[in-house]
């Protein structure tokens, strides 16, 4: 059966990426996404309202008694009300689109990969049919990927696309163990070298701001 969701792959170091801006960002989506849950039905129970209101004027513009122009939205309403609590199905929340505003899970920088909050808000599913091995070594290089969770993922893929493929379908952890380290030793050199040849721009210092041109 088809796997839904995965546990967070953790580094030897136990690092994780730290910027405060964009897991505040992350946060305030998944609170979105739950608000957005618990919202559900609210919209419907307004408009049904919104047509007895009108409903009861049309009565009393056609003569009929301001207590049965009352009470007979009332009633349909409180019917109504009831049939949509009986028919109500509990909503999940959609955390595996929560980050979707963003572009999804696959547009954060590749160390978002080790990350609890990113795997709140989606990671786990977006890399549910990813063999472990592949999992595992994306992980052990996200620190220095210069790249998104996505251009590591297709980074790590193409490097298993050259290696000899295991001969047995069902791999033993000792396997998995094996194949994620020359993962690894193919993939972490190219990262090193890559990062050695075009490094990062400097950060301006704080309270500087860059030369006009």
């Amino acid at each position: 059966m088809a796997q839904s969701t995965r546990e967070m792959p953790v580094r030897a170091d136990g690092w994780r990426p730290t910027d405060l801006v964009l897991e505040a960002i992350i946060k305030r989506c998944i609170t979105d996404a739950e608000h957005g849950a618990s919202r559900d039905g609210v919209r419907e129970y307004m408009a049904g309202a919104m047509i007895l209101v009108t409903l009861a004027v049309v009565m009393v513009l056609a003569g009929m008694s301001a207590a049965a122009a009352i009470l007979i939205p009332v009633a349909l309403f409180g019917a109504g009300a009831l049939y949509m609590v009986s028919k109500a199905k509990p909503v999940p929340v959609q955390r595996a689109k929560a980050l979707a505003p963003m572009g999804g899970p696959g547009r954060l920088p590749a160390g978002y990969l080790v990350h609890p909050g990113a795997w709140q808000a989606g990671m786990a599913e977006h890399v549910a049919y990813m063999p472990e091995s592949q999992l595992r070594a994306a992980a052990d290089m996200s620190r220095s990927f210069p790249g998104s969770v996505d251009d590591l993922l297709i980074f790590t893929g193409t490097i298993a696309a050259q290696l000899p493929h295991p001969k047995q379908h069902h791999l033993t952890p000792g396997d998995v163990d094996h194949r994620t380290r020359d993962l690894v030793r193919v993939g972490l050199p190219v990262i090193r070298d890559f990062n050695q040849k075009y490094p990062p721009p400097p950060s301006a210092p704080a309270g500087k701001k860059g030369k006009k041109t």
